[in-house]
């Protein structure tokens, strides 16, 4: 009687480590979805699983509903930025997820039209990320957007698969190993950096700063460095300074000397008239001569005027410069251009000085132009 006893019970706990087991896949796909999601979306952000086991979890439950070629997963993070996705002056009707080509659209009901969500400075707040999975590929992540909670998403076609909150250490973890799974996709690992550069806390930024330094595809690592750019703080600027010094190609370059170009601070207007006047690409100094006019700060103004008047200096990064100080505001411009084309030794220089002047319309330009052709 008692062996038999003994026989009941532990079936009965089988039974029950089967149904716990089987739990992350059943249950949870049942329970109550978050609010701003609809349509076919399941829910298996259940405590006691890493963000890792929840993905392998979707996937799982993805074939055993199916499956089909892709599928949405989404958790919340902390994001550095408030996101806000569509006009905030009239009422929203929601939004349509849905893909296209291996990418993430996300289309206005109201409107149709695909939005993109915007970012806040200086505002932390919840956000969530939404991958998009492609089931080929073993589940690895070929896109992935920001949502704003504030906002409901609609999933009628593709199955997506909600996850709960994820920290955000534990998120860029799985960002930067999805980025490595997509070493063959600069699409994919592009729309990664873009979730990265979202996260608050030091491991997106190690993160960004390593994919900044290669080896991937150049046009991934110009992403990296555009999002490093964005911090736009003394950290950043050191560096992009840095990597700018270990840089060969000319593309690459021209992106970190846009970057730069970000951050307000003083030592970036230093940096871009240290490489106006040093670097030994031409096309960098162009570059860098560009964005010193779009500063307009006195030292800024102070180095395209010496690049005018210097000797020596190619007649392209002459003609950069001039166009660069056509770009201030007229008080700064008009004058200065006026004082190239009388004063400046160098013919090309003045007539470029004056091809500027015309396009300003200001009337001391119009003034300067009759006491030329009237010889006064």
């Amino acid at each position: 009687m008692r062996a038999h006893k003994m026989k009941r019970i532990t079936g009965g706990a089988l039974f029950m480590a089967l149904l716990l087991l089987l739990l992350p896949l059943a249950g949870l796909a049942a329970a109550e979805k978050p609010s701003f999601l609809t349509g076919k979306v399941s829910d298996l952000s259940g405590t006691g699983f890493s963000l890792e086991k929840k993905i392998a979890a979707a996937g799982t439950e993805f074939r055993r509903m199916g499956g089909g070629k892709t599928y949405f997963t989404a958790y919340e993070f902390m994001s550095r930025h408030k996101i806000n996705r569509g006009s905030s002056d009239r009422p929203q009707d929601g939004y349509i997820v849905n893909t296209k080509d291996s990418r993430i659209r996300i289309e206005d009901k109201g409107r149709g039209k695909n939005q993109v969500g915007t970012e806040t400075e200086d505002t932390p707040s919840p956000a969530a990320l939404l991958f998009l999975h492609d089931q080929a590929e073993n589940g690895e992540v070929i896109d992935v957007t920001v949502l704003d909670l504030e906002q409901t998403y609609d999933f009628s076609d593709t199955p997506a698969f909600w996850l709960g909150r994820a920290e955000n250490a534990e998120s860029v973890s799985f960002l930067e190993k999805s980025f490595e799974a997509a070493k063959d996709r600069a699409q994919a690992q592009k729309s990664i950096l873009f979730a990265a550069s979202c996260h608050q806390g030091p491991q997106a930024y190690v993160f960004l700063k390593k994919a900044a330094l290669g080896p991937s595809d150049d046009k991934v690592r110009e992403t990296a460095i555009f999002w490093l750019g964005n911090y736009g703080d003394g950290q950043s600027l050191a560096d992009l300074k840095e990597i700018y010094g270990k840089e060969k190609s000319v593309s690459v370059k021209k992106q970190i000397i846009f970057a730069i170009q970000l951050s307000q601070q003083k030592e970036a207007v230093e940096e871009l008239i240290r490489i106006s006047k040093q670097d030994a690409g031409q096309e960098a100094r162009k570059q860098a001569v560009f964005w010193l006019g779009q500063k307009a700060s006195a030292e800024s103004v102070k180095a395209l005027k010496d690049i005018v008047d210097a000797a020596g200096e190619e007649d392209s990064l002459k003609e950069q410069a001039i166009f660069a100080i056509s770009q201030l505001p007229k008080d700064r411009s008009v004058p200065m251009l006026i004082d190239i084309a009388k004063t400046n030794k160098y013919p090309s220089v003045r007539k470029r000085a004056l091809f500027w002047l015309g396009q300003s319309g200001d009337p001391a330009a119009l003034k300067l132009f009759e006491e030329i052709l009237l010889k006064k």
